[in-house]
């Protein structure tokens, strides 16, 4: 009888064992994504990722306010509960890199596919796997019955947003919580060389300023209904907007404008750091710049990939003369000196 009991709590103890390490490993074939996109983006690279490797990709947090997520992995610093960070502009992860958040990783993705070392973070924190340029929009019916016949000219650079003719008439963003409203100061520094020049800027656009949104592509559903005239956002959220939606508005890129470098990090001591890699290996293939491009109209880092109609090229667009380091480097100083012009 002993002999029965002993082997049946064996049996038991094995068995046990073997389940727990069995759990363990399908623990294991999962990667937990915190992403700052649109959802059916975010759907479609899960998708795409989990046929591909056989992995589920889990999302735990889905927002277009990169901000918001970077604040959540900073709280859960001592207990991560993400594996990977996708979506938002490059500050928000070097931000949380300077803070010892993240694990260095270097995608052999980018070598095989020949994407350009520019937009990668020279100590691999973070990996740039799309790119965004800031435009300005106007209301079509509204600019033509009231602005038109006082002799004014359409928005066409980021000075006409001063003219006073467009009083509590322009939607800006908030940059304490999106990147675009803090790409979009950073573009004003840096086209006009000075960044007093860049801030006294910011406060004459304050004046005609009627609200900022929280999400940098507010302004597109408010100028669209009329509710303001001028307003600037995302170009690729923009356009798809537009094109999908037939919005009566105009979208403007203007010289000397901002540009993001999307960028995916991997969150450090997250459950699935392995998986992890591999999910950064995924976003720079060509399958998840299909993907981003034909649901986000953003542009892949990698080339090759094709548009949707009616996106020009990234090329043709000019840009302001760029300073990534002291971007990243003025964050918290540049976002503090934009809260004391505007009081927000």
């Amino acid at each position: 009888m002993k002999r029965i009991v002993v082997g049946l709590l064996i049996a038991l103890i094995a068995s046990t064992v073997l389940f727990a390490a069995g759990q363990t490993e399908a623990e294991q074939e999962s990667v937990i994504i915190y992403a700052a996109l649109d959802e059916k983006t975010t759907q479609d690279l899960s998708k795409a990722f989990e046929e591909q490797t056989g992995i589920k990709a889990e999302i735990a947090l889905q927002i277009e306010q990169a901000g918001s997520i970077s604040g959540r992995i900073k709280a859960e610093a001592d207990n991560p509960r993400a594996d990977v960070f996708i979506g938002g502009n490059s500050n928000y992860h070097a931000d949380l890199a300077r803070n010892e958040l993240l694990q260095s990783y270097r995608s052999p993705m980018i070598d095989e596919a020949n994407i350009s070392e520019e937009f990668m973070d020279k100590n691999n924190y973070w990996t740039g796997w799309y790119l965004g340029a800031l435009c300005m929009i106007y209301n079509n019916e509204r600019f033509e019955n009231e602005i038109a016949p006082l002799g004014v000219n359409p928005p066409a650079t980021w000075d006409d947003l001063l003219n006073p003719v467009y009083e509590g008439e322009v939607i800006a963003s908030n940059p304490a919580t999106t990147g675009g409203a803090y790409l979009m100061m950073a573009a004003q520094i840096f086209r006009l060389g000075d960044i007093q020049k860049g801030f006294d800027f910011i406060r004459e656009l304050d004046k005609n300023v009627a609200s900022y949104t929280k999400g940098a592509n507010g302004s597109i559903p408010l100028v669209s209904q009329g509710e303001a005239i001028v307003g600037f956002a995302w170009g690729h959220d923009t356009l798809k907007q537009q094109i999908q939606g037939n919005l009566p508005i105009t979208v403007v890129f203007p010289e000397d404008t901002g540009f993001e470098i999307g960028a995916a990090s991997i969150i450090k001591n997250g459950p699935n750091s392995e998986n992890a890699q591999k999910f950064i290996d995924f976003l720079l293939s060509a399958e998840a710049g299909k993907i981003n491009a034909a649901n986000g109209y953003r542009y892949p880092v990698r080339g090759g990939v094709e548009l949707p109609e009616g996106v020009p090229a990234f090329e043709s667009l000019d840009f302001a003369p760029w300073d990534l380091d002291l971007a990243e480097a003025q964050t918290d100083a540049w976002k503090k000196e934009w809260a004391s012009i505007t009081g927000k």
